[in-house]
């Protein structure tokens, strides 16, 4: 029997997409692939009855989806509310349960927030509490793991959250990409939340949020084409590189507001997902703890969260608590990527405010072999041990965080070393200061914070200033290991490569430190190299920028040696730290280290009269 021909579907470009990816997709509910495959053979076919059988579905079924779809396009594909029980938890309630598992649990209720006391906290049953949750993609204190890619997901290279802003419906994460960077990369949102472990589950409160509002108060809430809108896609331009891309993963941005920010910037990219749930999906994939890339040193996450505030849980959360439909949207820009170059944070006054250092002239540099010392690194000074070696380039090799617990088994089978081996050599490394020892011998990444940088380098100019006046003392003939290291530091800034510049670099400082011929000052200095080493691969510090001007400072801190004067060698010393400090200090998430604590810590430096104030 062939039925009668019915109104036909005519498919726009975009809703063929968004249906074919519903029924490819592996997250999307089988109810919703199923009514994306009837529009789409309702396309094809003009009757209900040769898509049923082309389906094995019923002509019944048929029909209401073709009608559905037709009323409402895809919007009509959605679950209406059905007859029965109205819902205990209104729009209020589900608000305020979300709110709520913004702030810390109570005394006895663990680290986390959990149905139980939730529910006991707000008066509701576990069970409406459970259904919210899943409902919202809320998972209080669980860990995140990376979930398949979809068509809107950001692509791989894309590495480190710049932006978060959200006005009811509209949520956008700006996520950019470093330029220069190839093939996989870990996700860094340490510049922008901090390190906020609950990154992923405050965004997918932040989202559920927006879209309860936002779906309440459709005519009252913030237009998306409001300039805070394009004041934020300006900011995070700026905050990413020069030349980068940023991603912006959006959902709620309507097609106007899209077309109206196109001219904001050519290096925006928009990833628009159907919904909150997918938005909050793709969140976690991004910022999911084993996205980065695979390593058998992967450090184990240790038990206790990072001890720096939760800035972005406290700055939603004052936001959510007093949201009107008339308020300003919620916005959060990571502060730009500090440069090498970048004017003082420890006030006037100090060499940091110096003129920059340039070297006299290039020429004069001794030219030496070629600067190889692979038993040698820098920072490694303190044993021959070959284990302890093998675990120390291993592990600098390796994507790190704070804090993390080090793991035995994996290292110790990458290096075909014994438990017991890996662990003695661990506890060298605690030692030396590259890692944390933690009670019950095990080892730990150490967390870098302002006062940990600070610390380190106020030893490390004051150790240095005086390995380098004895240095002066010795005369040119005992200066061939370091003209050999700077030659090294000229040849990686010449070929631009960014990564061996500051290892070489290190290894400029350590030349220095053991031509002093004082033993035990060379070896607290390169015990600080190796911490110093661990500090810049736990930031990922980027010094793309920075190769000529230390190949400069390196080559002014040599020619002053070369001339026997310890002082102004010393002083060059001293601008050089400076800089490094102050580099350092930017790339770290916290907003409050003291202005004045470097001098405090390390001296007002004396400074010559031509030098600008």
């Amino acid at each position: 029997m062939v039925g009668r021909p019915r109104n036909a579907v005519v498919l726009t470009e975009d809703e063929r997409a968004a249906l074919t990816a519903w029924t490819r997709s592996r997250s999307c509910s089988q109810a919703r692939a199923l009514r994306a495959r009837i529009v789409l053979a309702c396309e094809d076919e003009p009757t209900n009855t040769g898509v049923a059988d082309r389906l094995g579905i019923s002509r019944d079924m048929v029909g209401k989806w073709r009608a559905r779809f037709l009323a409402e396009r895809l919007a009509g594909l959605d679950e209406h509310p059905r007859p029965g029980r109205p819902p205990a938890a209104d729009d209020d309630t589900v608000a305020h349960v979300l709110v709520r598992t913004l702030t810390p649990p109570p005394p006895g209720a663990g680290q986390a927030w959990s149905t139980r006391s939730l529910a006991a906290e707000t008066g509701l049953s576990q069970s409406t509490v459970s259904r919210i949750w899943r409902a919202c993609r809320v998972q209080p204190g669980a860990g995140t793991a990376p979930g398949p890619r979809r068509a809107w997901s950001l692509p791989e290279r894309a590495e480190e959250v710049v932006g978060l802003f959200i006005a009811p419906p509209v949520c956008v994460l700006a996520v950019a990409a470093r330029p220069g960077r190839g093939g996989a990369v870990r996700t860094c949102a340490g510049r922008l939340f901090g390190q906020e472990r609950e990154a992923p589950h405050v965004l997918a409160v932040a989202s559920a949020f927006a879209a309860l509002r936002g779906g309440r108060h459709p005519r009252d809430t913030a237009r998306t084409d409001h300039p805070a809108l394009r004041t934020f896609l300006e900011q995070a331009g700026v905050a990413a590189d020069t030349g980068g891309v940023v991603h912006l993963l959006a959902h709620g941005v309507t097609a106007e507001c899209h077309s109206g920010c196109q001219d904001v910037s050519p290096r925006l990219r928009w990833h628009h997902v159907p919904g909150p749930a997918e938005w909050t999906d793709e969140t976690r994939r991004l910022l999911a703890t084993d996205a980065r890339p695979a390593h058998e040193t992967a450090p184990e996450t240790a038990p206790e969260p990072a001890p720096d505030a939760h800035r972005l849980r406290d700055a939603l959360l004052t936001w959510s608590t007093t949201w009107t439909p008339s308020a300003a949207p919620f916005t959060r820009v990571a502060a730009p990527r500090p440069v090498y170059d970048t004017p003082s944070i420890c006030g006037s006054g100090n060499d940091s405010n110096a003129r920059d250092v340039c070297a006299p002239g290039h020429a004069d540099v001794p030219t030496a072999t070629r600067f190889t010392s692979p038993d040698e690194p820098p920072g490694a000074p303190l044993t021959t041990d070959p284990v302890v070696g093998l675990l120390r380039e291993a592990l600098l090799a390796g994507p790190l965080r704070p804090g993390d617990r080090v793991r035995e088994t994996p290292l110790g089978s990458r290096l075909g070393l014994s438990r017991r081996a890996v662990r003695a050599g661990l506890r060298a490394l605690a030692e030396e200061g590259m890692l944390d020892l933690l009670p019950g011998g095990a080892t730990a990444v150490p967390a870098v914070t302002a006062k940990d940088v600070l610390d380190l380098y106020a030893l490390r100019a004051s150790l240095g200033a005086l390995l380098i006046r004895r240095v002066a003392m010795l005369g040119r003939e005992q200066l061939a290991p370091a003209s050999a290291a700077l030659a090294e530091v000229r040849a990686a800034a010449r070929d631009g490569d960014h990564a061996r510049v500051r290892e070489v670099d290190l290894w400029f400082q350590d030349a220095l430190a053991r031509t002093a011929d004082l033993p035990q000052a060379a070896q607290t200095f390169e015990r600080l190299t190796a911490r110093l080493r661990m500090f810049v691969t736990v930031l990922d510090m980027d010094y793309s920028q920075a190769c000529d001007t230390i190949t400069d400072e390196d080559t002014a801190v040599y020619e002053a040696l070369r001339d026997a004067d310890g002082n102004e060698a010393a002083r060059l010393w001293r601008v050089k730290i400076e800089r490094c400090v102050r580099f350092m200090i930017a790339q770290l998430p916290e907003d409050d280290a003291a202005p004045h604590l470097w001098t405090t810590l390390a001296g007002r430096p004396r400074t010559r009269p031509d030098d600008s104030p």
